[in-house]
This record gives C-alpha cells, sequence and structure tokens, in this order.
C-alpha cells in the first residue's frame, strides 16, 4: 500500500474527530462528502483490503514501501500522538458501558468545549456528539445531543444539562475525569458502550485552519456583516489586527478565527440554529476537502502538530491508524466515488420527541421516559441497524 493512502488514512480519522469535536455546537452535522480518495486510490485500496492485507502484519510489510523521510515523519508523527494526546487516566470499569451492545461499532464521543482559552482546560462542553465507526462496512454515523438535554449525571441528585457533566468531572483541571464523567453519563441516560473519548476546545479549530492556510468559503452580505462585529466590535476573540471583510456577496479567504466565527453565526435575521447548522457543514467540508486534496505528509505533520496541544484523547496512534484504514475500505469511500451519502447524521432530542421542564431554576430540554424509550430505539437502529434497547 502507498504512503499516500497511509497518511489519508491517519489524515481522516484524526482530522474529522479532531474538526468534528471543535467545530459543531450544541446540534449535529448533516451529512458531508471529503475529497478523500481518487478513484485510482480507491482502487488499488479496495484491491489492498479484499486480498486480506488489513492485519497489523499486513500494514508493516506495506508500510515498508515508504521512503525513508515518510517512515521518520510517520514515527515522529506515532510518538507525538502517543506522548502529546494519549490518556490513560480514564477508569474503563467505572463507565457503566450497555454490554448488550456489539462490539463491531466503535463509538467516540467527541467534546467540544467553548472556554475561549489557548490551553484545553475544564469548562462546559457545548458539543458532544457520538460518532460511531462500523469496523463490519466502514460506514461512520454521527449522533450529535443537545447540550441542553436534562440528563442523570452520576453524583449529583437532580438532573443536568448534559454540557455540564465534562465541567463537572473536570473541576479539578483534570480533563480524562471530565471526559469519564462525560461518557458515563451519555451511557447512563442513553444505553451507550463508550470507551473512547476526543475533546478539544474552539481555539484548536482556529489553529488547525490557520496551519491549513485560511479556507475559502462563500458568505453572504449579513454573514460578512456578522463576521465583522464579533471580531471588531462585539467582543474580539483574539489580538490579531486584521482588515475588515468586504461586505458583498461572493468567496472570501478566512483566516482561522473569522472560520470559527463563521461557523457559530446564529442570529442572522429569519435564521435560527439550524441555519447555524448548515454553515458548520459547509465549513468542516471545506475544511476536510482541503486536508484531502493538498496534503503531502510534511504539511501533514504540520498540522497534526499544531492540532494535538488543543486536543486530548484516549486513542492510541494504532486505533487511529486501524480506524482511519477501515473507513477508507469501506462504504463511505465507495459512495464517495458513486456521490452517495458519506457520513450519517442524527440528532437527539429527535421532532416531537422532548418538551421543556425547570430544573434548579434552568429550563431545560426534556424527554419524558415514554419518549426517551422511542429516543434509544432511533439511536441503536441508526447505528446498529436494529434496537438493543433493554
Amino acid at each position: 500500500m502507498s504512503g499516500k493512502i497511509l497518511k489519508r488514512a491517519l489524515a481522516l480519522c484524526l482530522c474529522m474527530l479532531l474538526l468534528a469535536g471543535s467545530c459543531l455546537a450544541e446540534d449535529s452535522l448533516e451529512n458531508f462528502v471529503p475529497d478523500a480518495l481518487t478513484e485510482e486510490e480507491l482502487a488499488q485500496w479496495q484491491e489492498w483490503a479484499e486480498e486480506g492485507m488489513g492485519d497489523s502484519d499486513a500494514t508493516a510489510e506495506n508500510a515498508a514501501e515508504l521512503t525513508a523521510e515518510e517512515e521518520a515523519l510517520m514515527a515522529e508523527m506515532a510518538s507525538m500522538l502517543e506522548d502529546t494526546t494519549v490518556s490513560t487516566e480514564v477508569d474503563l470499569s467505572n463507565l457503566e458501558p450497555n454490554e448488550a451492545l456489539p462490539d463491531y461499532v466503535v463509538n467516540i464521543l467527541l467534546l467540544g468545549v467553548d472556554n475561549r482559552s489557548v490551553e484545553l482546560v475544564s469548562g462546559r462542553a457545548d458539543a458532544n456528539i457520538i460518532c460511531s465507526i462500523n469496523t463490519q462496512d466502514g460506514s461512520i454515523k454521527l449522533t450529535s445531543i443537545a447540550r441542553d438535554t436534562a440528563v442523570e449525571v452520576p453524583g449529583y441528585k437532580s438532573k443536568k444539562r448534559l454540557n455540564t457533566a465534562f465541567k463537572f468531572g473536570s473541576k479539578d483541571g483534570d480533563i480524562a475525569k471530565g471526559a469519564e464523567l462525560a461518557m458515563k453519563t451519555v451511557n447512563r441516560n442513553f444505553q451507550m458502550n463508550i470507551e473512547r473519548y476526543v475533546v478539544v476546545n474552539i481555539h484548536g479549530l482556529a489553529d488547525i485552519i490557520e496551519a491549513l492556510g485560511g479556507v475559502d468559503m462563500e458568505l453572504t452580505k449579513g454573514e460578512a456583516q456578522a463576521i465583522n462585529y464579533e471580531l471588531h466590535v462585539k467582543e474580539p476573540m483574539d489580538d490579531v489586527q486584521r482588515d475588515k471583510l468586504e461586505v458583498a456577496d461572493g468567496v472570501q479567504h478566512l483566516d482561522g478565527m473569522e472560520a470559527v466565527t463563521y461557523g457559530r453565526i446564529r442570529n442572522l435575521q429569519g435564521q435560527n440554529d439550524l441555519n447555524r447548522n448548515e454553515r458548520q457543514r459547509k465549513l468542516l467540508e471545506a475544511l476536510l476537502k482541503k486536508v484531502m486534496e493538498d496534503m503531502d505528509i510534511t504539511k501533514f505533520l504540520n498540522l497534526i502538530e499544531t492540532a494535538l496541544p488543543y486536543g486530548k484523547t484516549n486513542l492510541t496512534a494504532d486505533e487511529l491508524l486501524s480506524l482511519g484504514m477501515t473507513v477508507l475500505s469501506g462504504s463511505a469511500m465507495q459512495n464517495l466515488a458513486s456521490g452517495g451519502e458519506v457520513v450519517g447524521q442524527l440528532g437527539i432530542p429527535m421532532e416531537k420527541q422532548y418538551g421543556y421542564r425547570e430544573f434548579d431554576g434552568e429550563s431545560l430540554v426534556y424527554i419524558s421516559e415514554k419518549r426517551m424509550q422511542t429516543t434509544l430505539t432511533a439511536m441503536q437502529e441508526f447505528i446498529y441497524g436494529q434496537s438493543y434497547v433493554k
């Protein structure tokens, strides 16, 4: 297998997790289609997979086809992943996973923390997304849970907002413990079996985009005005002295913070969170395309080196590579070639399956017991193709 496919396997998995975790807010991503592999590369990958070369020995054999420079850079990247991001502090025995769920789907909790701090510190996780990678068919599913959903947080009596679980767990500055409580909360309330997480913050996304050289986005007049207002008038999120964007329809080149601000616009006249979701989807799609279209190993290494300080995960480098390869050999990439759905999406709460109720003086999204059974069934059918609801 070529070094290019190895690199794109890592790029697809790691960048998808990092970008999704930091780009999305409390609502979900709809389908996006990253320009990952050429038809020639896809055919090469499928041939490689059909020959039974997906095991670790085959990976090592094909890795030998890398140049000496690429081997050195790949080794350096693996070292950075192991030393910088991997946490062994999560107590897997304390996560209350649903043992009834099959293990051929790897569920990863993506947590996006918006604390406007350069360092990854305790804060509310306004993005809570379950990324489900099916190791049998290579499909990818994203299930987002609204940040204001009322849930039982282990150790607390009254129901709380979902986004407080990470904050409560990381109150002593321990990011891994925050992720542990967030995973346990999602497992308990939504009958999941999550044992892996990725947590990133908003500043991480801005710097990742800077490492990519910025991104081109087509803006409306209202969107350009909103970005100018946020970064020049209201509350600038950095000290960069930048020119205001032209208030005109058309494509504009955005730097990191401008792009992040674009993805967070929510209050344009006549618009709502659904429109913000659409902007986030467009931004994530544009970023993934840029990653996959022009990514030699030196640029990729620089991107990873930039991104890692802003994130933390208990996925190992081997797990990331394995998941990336699974996706590249599966239905997601086949759908990419044919123009079909690459990433499936489900938002919780579902339409007509929630209300609002006050807890401790706060109005929260409330899913009743009856509606929760409907919700859990839908979640498991979406992720697994069938329900295992107790």
